[in-house]
């Protein structure tokens, strides 16, 4: 089922490759419906997928198993991005970008018949009552979790977005300079992560979630404010930092998910965690774009990017006082 849908709703992208056939006033519509089945197909295979490398990998040993695929994965996602932003570079608009968005849906629906070689072990939980829809939200532990992920991931999707923007049009770093930030990140990611997930094993997954979440909100957002035209230190030493915070807060959260259910009612209280998560990227991004707004009647800070990642940081530290 996971592999089914994952190849459905990536391969319903290539619909993008027409659009620029469609009348301009179409075209961005066009573009946000497209994207927005997609998303709606593939919003159970998060679920679906999370609880059956729960059925393959051991309780003990996810922390290992989630850190090394999230630092691969970062790494892969980077090269990949920097590989297409040649490709674009070198054969311009539009053919660049419709030769690598239909690259990439090749090899998005070529992962997933990759994907059904993988052994799936037998359904061992059943569909739940209607009634049992909620009774994820009468456990005082998970409840409390999901309120965090809602905040925190709220906070982070308030100011994340304007990240490279500030670095581009504020610190005025060109196109290769956030090429090789994004390197930096991901390389440091593929080593930070295991180690991250290792740490996980012994310790456990809240505690790691603690201390990274931390970091993510006390040191992340000072680095990028602290840069600017010429004043590029902080940004370089930002990207260790994000490897710091998110090779954590990427396995633990998935862990503290899984951990919070019998297999039986796993995929219940997944399907719990990945709504939070989704409310909480809602929610921040409207208020991030209302912040960025505000500047222009303003003007209190240097670029519109200041104030959303300010109100980042300080919702960050309030998610994290929670936790």
């Amino acid at each position: 089922m996971s592999a089914n849908l994952s190849a459905f709703g990536r391969g319903l992208f290539v619909l993008v490759l027409f659009v620029p056939l469609m009348p301009e006033p179409w075209r961005i519509p066009g573009l946000l419906i497209i994207a927005a089945l997609t998303q709606l197909i593939l919003a159970p295979v998060s679920v679906l997928w999370t609880s059956w490398m729960a059925d393959l990998v051991p309780e003990q040993k996810r922390g290992r198993y989630f850190g090394l695929r999230n630092g691969v994965l970062g790494l892969v996602g980077t090269l990949g991005n920097l590989a297409a932003g040649g490709l674009i570079d070198a054969l311009g608009k539009p053919w660049g970008f419709l030769l690598a968005l239909g690259l990439a849906v090749v090899a998005g629906v070529g992962a997933t018949f990759i994907l059904r070689q993988q052994y799936e072990p037998p359904l061992v939980s059943t569909p739940p009552r209607p009634s049992e829809f909620i009774e994820p939200l009468s456990d005082r532990r998970f409840r409390g979790f999901l309120g965090f992920v809602v905040l925190f991931l709220g906070a982070v999707s308030v100011g994340g977005p304007f990240v490279f923007p500030l670095f581009l049009e504020y610190a005025r770093m060109n196109f290769t300079q956030v090429g090789l930030w994004t390197v930096i990140a991901a390389s440091c990611g593929l080593v930070l992560s295991p180690l991250w997930g290792r740490l996980a094993d012994r310790i456990g997954h809240w505690q790691v979630l603690l201390f990274s979440s931390s970091v993510a909100a006390l040191v992340l957002p000072p680095l990028w404010l602290a840069g600017g035209p010429g004043q590029l230190q902080t940004i370089w030493i930002s990207a260790v930092c994000d490897a710091l915070a998110w090779g954590g807060i990427e396995t633990a959260l998935t862990n503290v998910a899984l951990q919070s259910a019998s297999p039986e009612k796993r995929n219940l209280y997944l399907a719990w965690y990945w709504m939070a998560f989704a409310v909480g990227g809602i929610l921040g991004s409207l208020l991030g774009g209302a912040l960025g707004s505000l500047h222009q009647q303003l003007k209190l800070f240097p670029s519109p990017y200041h104030l959303p990642i300010l109100v980042s940081m300080l919702l960050r530290v309030v998610a994290v006082y929670y936790l």
